[in-house]
C-alpha cells in the first residue's frame, strides 16, 4: 500500500518505536520550535532499544512479504501481534530512563506505527495522551488515524475524543482530516451512498466523470497509479474479472494518481485495460481523491446499481467473489 503521508515502513519491515502508556501524571508539552533536531534525528538509546527488540521482526516481515504472505491488514496484525505486545510490555521501564523529551517523543511517535498496524488502539490512545494539545500531538493523532484506517481497525470513543480535539487545530488540513475520520462514510462506507464525483471532471475518453454515466451497473471505483506496485499487482485480476463480467452489468472507472501521461497511456495499452480512466497528472494532488479522503492506494469501492457501497475489501480475488454473488 502506498501512502501519502506515512511511508510504508511497516510493510518494508523498517520498524522503529516504543513507548509507555500514561507514565506521567501530567502530559508533556513540546512545541516544534523547542525540538532539538540532533536528538530527534539520532536518538541513540532509542535506536539501541529498538534494534534489540524489533530486529528479528524486521527480517520476519521482509521474508513474509517476499513470500506473498502479507495480503491484508489482518495478515500483518497476525504477523506482528506477539512482537508488538512484547515491545509494549518492555517499553515503560525503558522510557522511564529517558531524560530527554525528544527521546520520549521519538519512542511514542514510532510505536504508534507498530501499535496501529497490530490493532492496539487502546495502547496507542495511551501514547497520544502522554502529550498535551498542540501541533505535535495533532500530528501524532493524524498519523495514528491514517494508520488505523489502513489496518482496518475500528475506532473507539476514546480515539474519537482525540479526533474531536484536533478539530480545534489552526491547520486547515489537520481539521479536514479529523472531520473526514469522524464522517460515517469514511469510517464505514459499506452500505452507504457513494458520494458524487467532483463536478466538471472528464475521463480520458472525453466523457463526463459522473455516477449517472454508470447508472444501473455494478461499478468498481479503483484509485490507483502505474507507479504503485500493489496497484500493478491487481491489474491482471482486474482485467480478467472485467472480461468475465462486463456483459453482465459490471463496469470499472479508474482514478489515476499518475503524473506522466505518456507512461500512463503506454501502461493502459500494454495491459489491455479498456475501462474509463480519470487522469489529471497531479499525482497526490489529484482533484478527485480528496472527495473520498484517499490517503493511500490502491483503494477500491464496489458500488451497487443504486449507488451504495457493497465493499471496499476487494483485493486478492475478493472482487470476483463479490461479483459472483451479485451478477448471476
Amino acid at each position: 500500500m502506498k501512502s501519502r503521508f506515512v511511508t510504508a515502513a511497516l510493510v518494508c519491515g523498517l520498524f522503529v518505536g516504543s513507548a509507555s502508556i500514561g507514565l506521567f501524571a501530567e502530559p508533556e508539552l513540546l512545541e516544534p520550535s523547542q525540538l532539538r533536531q540532533e536528538m530527534m534525528q539520532n536518538p541513540a538509546p532509542v535506536i539501541e532499544f529498538l534494534e534489540a527488540n524489533l530486529g528479528k521482526l524486521q527480517a520476519k516481515i521482509q521474508e513474509a512479504g517476499q513470500a506473498g504472505k502479507i495480503k491484508s491488514p489482518e495478515d500483518m496484525k497476525a504477523l506482528i501481534g506477539e512482537d508488538a505486545k512484547n515491545v509494549f510490555a518492555k517499553a515503560p521501564e525503558f522510557r522511564a530512563t529517558l531524560k530527554e523529551p525528544e527521546y520520549r517523543l521519538k519512542l511514542d511517535a514510532e510505536l504508534i506505527q507498530v501499535g496501529a498496524a497490530s490493532g492496539m488502539i487502546n495502547e496507542v490512545v495511551g501514547l497520544l495522551n502522554n502529550w498535551k494539545s498542540g501541533e505535535i500531538k495533532e500530528s501524532l493523532i493524524v498519523t495514528a488515524g491514517q494508520l488505523f484506517q489502513q489496518s482496518k481497525t475500528e475506532l473507539t470513543p476514546e480515539f474519537d475524543a482525540l479526533l474531536k480535539e484536533v478539530l480545534n487545530s489552526k491547520e486547515p488540513k489537520i481539521v479536514q482530516f479529523a472531520e473526514r475520520m469522524l464522517n460515517p462514510f469514511f469510517r464505514k462506507p459499506d452500505g452507504q451512498p457513494f458520494p458524487a464525483f467532483p463536478a466538471g471532471k472528464k475521463t480520458t475518453d472525453g466523457k463526463d466523470l459522473t455516477l449517472e454515466r454508470f447508472k444501473g451497473k455494478v461499478l468498481l471505483v479503483d484509485f490507483w497509479a502505474t507507479w504503485c506496485p500493489p496497484c500493478r499487482a491487481e491489474v491482471p485480476e482486474l482485467v480478467k474479472t472485467y472480461k468475465a463480467f462486463k456483459d453482465k452489468g459490471f463496469e470499472i472507472i479508474g482514478i489515476s494518481f499518475d503524473q506522466d501521461k505518456a507512461a500512463f497511456d503506454k501502461y493502459i495499452e500494454e495491459n489491455e485495460m479498456p475501462w474509463p480512466q480519470y487522469f489529471d497528472g497531479k499525482g497526490w494532488e489529484n482533484e478527485v481523491g480528496p472527495t473520498y479522503g484517499i490517503q493511500s492506494i490502491p483503494g477500491m469501492y464496489l458500488i451497487d446499481a443504486e449507488g451504495k457501497v457493497i465493499s471496499t475489501d476487494l483485493r486478492n480475488g475478493k472482487l470476483e467473489e463479490e461479483l459472483k454473488k451479485i451478477l448471476k
